[in-house]
């Protein structure tokens, strides 16, 4: 099923933008996504609280040789320079424990650790007088060198945690900002407080988000040679197992550990009868299933490297899906699939997918309108024991996700609205022909909506959009952005015509049975 549209990779996912309001902000791990040079950290939730300290990396250079006077100059400006502002710099990766709203924003709690170099506390000891030596030179080398290396190792890293508060996202939806003044600059670096430095640069006055959460739910395994999984967070605990490559599981907890995020994740196993009497895996819980045992084993792996985004384990899309199997998806009440029956709906019919669990080993996903359904059946899936579902269908598909890439807009004077609901205020029309960008999908009353980025007409121009700063909206800005129509059951406004990470739909040259496949899939939705 994932032939069709694999789920993306971390280097080229596109962050699904909040609920905006504070109950639904998750905690965990977020990343920093807002301008240079990044957020400031506060002590307080109040944004213009006193800023936290840190001691400043950098030395002050080496004093030792220089003269008394500027031996003294220097401890001085040292001893000014000791501290800064902690700010954390776009791309990095912190932990958030708490979300409030204040002055319109979304403050959160974080957690941040800095490796900072501390001189060495161990007592010297004294040399003993003796009888004074003769040596050759090359033992008096040797003696400075081995006293140049214990200089050098004098110091030590220290790892000091630090808390404090910073701005994750706006508290008001999209459409509700269209009705204040927005006060973001066009260079969207950001506004001047006070002072004209670069750590005086305010980053959460545009239009934000300013962070992003690691997404949790159901991932599957992409690294060619498996995951392993551990006991604790820690990357050197004890190995429970390994994950192979395409294995489903459900993270439930994220942490930032040193220089990679690690995760929670709830990994389901199911064993038949006779497995389970010589099974006494102490760690493991379970449920009985008809004849056979779903066992859940916990434990924790690297979902990314921190340093450079790389990830072992790819997220299953959320957003716009179209139901593609045949009678259709079954909503229930619960996340259970025994919970009580709310509807169905038919092949063709678009839903949005918030969430994303796994129950009984089958990938199922919380709709925007309420219930959950069954997204897909992973592959290796055996179900004998469930009389609903026959071992046959182990990497069935239920949904497919609306896929994000470049659209082509088969309708003239489509309009772009600055939110999500298509009675938002409009902004532009786009012309026939014109290939838009989209990030994001969305679903509004059965139709799916998609958000734009970039927009360039058939000629290759580039397509520009208004100032929504402007009341008047006569300036245009360097970039059109804004909701359009994509497709209903019945209608359609765009086609797709390059999947993200630029792979067109139907392939260069002669074309693969797998493109076609993808280009009959997208002519469906």
């Amino acid at each position: 099923p994932f032939f069709f549209f694999p789920f993306p990779a971390t280097s080229t996912t596109v962050r699904q933008r909040p609920m905006h309001n504070g109950w639904s902000v998750p905690l965990g791990v977020h990343k920093v996504i807002c301008s240079a040079p990044g957020l400031r950290v506060t002590t307080q939730v109040h944004r213009r609280s006193i800023p936290v300290k840190v001691k400043r990396s950098e030395a002050a250079g080496n004093i030792g040789d220089s003269s008394e006077s500027q031996q003294l100059q220097g401890q001085q400006q040292q001893q000014h320079k000791m501290q800064k502002e902690l700010i954390i710099p776009p791309g990095s990766y912190v932990e958030v424990l708490e979300t409030q709203v204040h002055g319109e924003r979304v403050r959160g709690r974080i957690c941040w650790e800095v490796e900072e170099e501390v001189p060495d506390q161990q007592p010297t000891k004294k040399k003993k007088n003796g009888i004074k030596m003769r040596t050759s030179r090359l033992l008096q080398r040797t003696s400075r060198k081995k006293n140049r290396e214990k200089s050098i190792q004098a110091t030590c890293v220290k790892v000091e945690r630090y808390e404090g508060w910073i701005s994750l996202q706006w508290a008001k939806s999209d459409d509700e900002k269209d009705d204040i003044n927005e006060i973001e600059e066009q260079s969207g670096e950001g506004v001047l407080r006070g002072g004209s430095s670069f750590e005086d640069r305010v980053t959460d006055d545009d239009s934000g988000p300013w962070t992003e959460p690691v997404p949790l739910g159901v991932y599957r395994i992409n690294f060619g040679g498996g995951l392993p999984l551990r006991e604790t967070p820690e990357r050197d605990s004890t190995v429970l197992g390994k994950l192979d490559r395409g294995r489903c599981v459900e993270v439930v907890q994220t942490q930032v550990k040193g220089d990679r995020v690690r995760a929670r994740v709830i990994v389901p196993d199911l064993l038949s009868p006779e497995d389970e009497r010589g099974s006494s895996s102490g760690g493991a819980s379970g449920k009985s299933l008809g004849g056979n045992t779903v066992k859940y084993t916990s434990g924790w792996i690297s979902l990314l490297n921190a340093l450079t985004g790389s990830s072992g384990a790819s997220p299953v899309p959320l957003g716009a899906y179209v139901v593609v199997a045949e009678p259709g998806c079954v909503i229930t009440e619960g996340g259970r699939l025994d919970s009580k029956v709310k509807g169905t709906l038919v092949p063709g019919s678009c839903m949005e997918v918030v969430a994303t669990r796994m129950e009984e080993g089958v990938v199922r996903g919380l709709i925007a309108s309420g219930g959950h359904v069954t997204l897909f059946v992973p592959p290796g899936s055996h179900r004998q024991g469930d009389v609903n579902r026959t071992s046959a269908d182990g990497g069935r598909m239920f949904a497919m996700p609306v896929p994000l890439g470049t659209y082509q807009i088969i309708q003239n004077g489509l309009n772009v609205t600055t939110g999500i609901s298509s009675s938002s205020s409009i902004v532009m029309k786009l012309p026939l022909n014109a290939a838009a960008e989209i990030v994001e999908t969305r679903v509004e009353d059965g139709r799916v909506r998609g958000r734009v980025c970039a927009v360039v007409n058939e000629d290759g121009s580039k397509v520009v959009g208004y100032d929504r700063a402007s009341s008047s909206h006569s300036a245009t800005s360097e970039i059109a952005t804004g909701w359009i129509h994509l497709f209903e059951p019945n209608q359609r406004w765009a086609k797709i015509i390059c999947f993200k990470g630029g792979r067109p739909v139907g392939g260069g040259g002669r074309p693969s049975r797998r493109n076609s496949e993808n280009k009959n899939r997208a002519a469906a939705c």
